[in-house]
């Protein structure tokens, strides 16, 4: 109960550190990831007035099409701009004929969706590894939100898989996982948001001389 509780707090804390950043969090498609957050956040509050799993299953979708976006606008490589591509074509499909289905959560589309987005991490953070212009990777607000969006979604991609073969009382046993890794995720995003923006690549290699 205190960490559903954390959790829903922790929901709060990247929408304020954003808008209180806000000239910092300009550009760099951040502004997707704030949407996320507002979404995710309406998200909790129309699911418990209504407690419809139509609900989830429409956030699904958006979260999907937003972090295709932010990932599609991030990549460089061209090549691997078809693959957001590709699988959004299979994840709507999938999703479509999930949609009308009798359940509480739609865990075909979840795990579906959370694999097709840790692809998208490991292209954009290998991407982000190699790029000459980024000496340090932990410096850049993008590499926050990469860990962040990867972390949680592979902690909980096998929750999502097993979901409707868990009774009740497992659910509520399990979806600590899930509460745990929102709370991370958030304060990762948070982080990303407090940052500064990333320094030039010649600013970073002067401030790497010995005798400056």
């Amino acid at each position: 109960m205190i960490v559903a509780i954390l959790a829903s707090i922790a929901e709060i804390l990247p929408i304020i550190f954003y808008l209180i950043f806000l000239k910092r969090n300009r550009g760099e498609g951040l502004w997707v990831i704030f949407l996320y957050c507002v979404l995710s956040l309406l998200t909790e509050v129309l699911y418990g007035i209504f407690k419809s799993h139509i609900v989830f299953s429409v956030f699904l979708i958006v979260q999907f099409t937003l972090f295709s976006f932010y990932f599609y606008s991030s990549l460089k490589e061209r090549i691997f701009k078809y693959i957001p591509i590709i699988c959004g074509v299979v994840f709507y499909v999938i999703a479509a004929l999930n949609f009308t289905a009798n359940r509480s959560f739609d865990s075909v589309a979840a795990s579906t969706g959370s694999v097709l987005i840790i692809i998208y991490c490991i292209l954009l953070l290998y991407e982000q590894i190699k790029d000459p212009e980024i000496i340090f990777v932990y410096n850049t607000k993008r590499f926050w939100v990469i860990i962040a969006i990867f972390l949680y979604f592979s902690a909980t991609l096998f929750l999502y898989v097993y979901y409707n073969t868990l009774s009740a009382e497992q659910r509520s046993s399990y979806w600590l996982i899930n509460n745990f890794f929102e709370i991370l995720k958030n304060i990762l995003f948070s982080i990303s948001f407090i940052m500064k923006k990333n320094a030039p690549r010649s600013y970073q290699l002067d401030n790497l001389d010995p005798d400056i």
